[in-house]
């Protein structure tokens, strides 16, 4: 008869061979989402180390409005602003996001999709509204550029589906 493993021993194979069996039952059981490393690129290409990141505070989809096309607002909470985005399918397979900042101000907002394709820019108005239209569906993340002059770091919403 073998002695009990304490805690402070290293692994042997007998252990390894659990810890692998385990593996593979948790990832086919709750396999990491398809889009992971896309994720994290997207994360990881931010090149500015100051930034906000927003948190979901709510999401409502509405269904079918007009047609076959379906809407879904987000909420996202941070430090220094909010951001509330509707996201509209086209009957043309793209997107039409609108937006709103509070507090309202004109910046720039630009919408990071991941590498390769290219992010894409708006102005909101003074009120702090956005629209960014004909977007493709695919992995996105909303980037809330301070006004010029002003001290605050950019609002980053974490990566979301269209």
């Amino acid at each position: 008869m073998t002695a009990p493993h304490s805690a402070d021993q290293p692994l042997d194979g007998l252990d390894q061979a659990i810890l692998d069996q385990l593996a593979a039952v948790l990832t086919r059981l709750d396999p990491p989402p398809p889009d992971l490393d896309d994720r994290v690129r997207l994360v990881l290409a931010l090149d500015d180390v100051d930034w906000d990141v927003a948190r979901l505070r709510e999401e409502h989809l509405v269904g079918a409005v007009r047609g076959t096309e379906r809407t879904r607002t987000l909420t996202f909470d941070a430090e220094s602003r909010t951001v509330m985005i509707t996201i509209v399918d086209r009957p043309d397979g793209l997107v039409r996001i609108d937006g709103w900042l509070a507090p309202g101000a004109a910046v720039r907002v630009e919408l990071r999709h991941p590498a390769p394709d290219p992010s894409q820019t708006v102005e909101s108005d003074a009120s702090g509204r956005f629209v960014l239209d004909g977007v493709p569906h695919g992995l996105a993340q909303v980037v809330v550029h301070p006004a010029r002059g002003e001290h605050a770091p950019q609002v980053v919403t974490p990566a979301l589906a269209l």
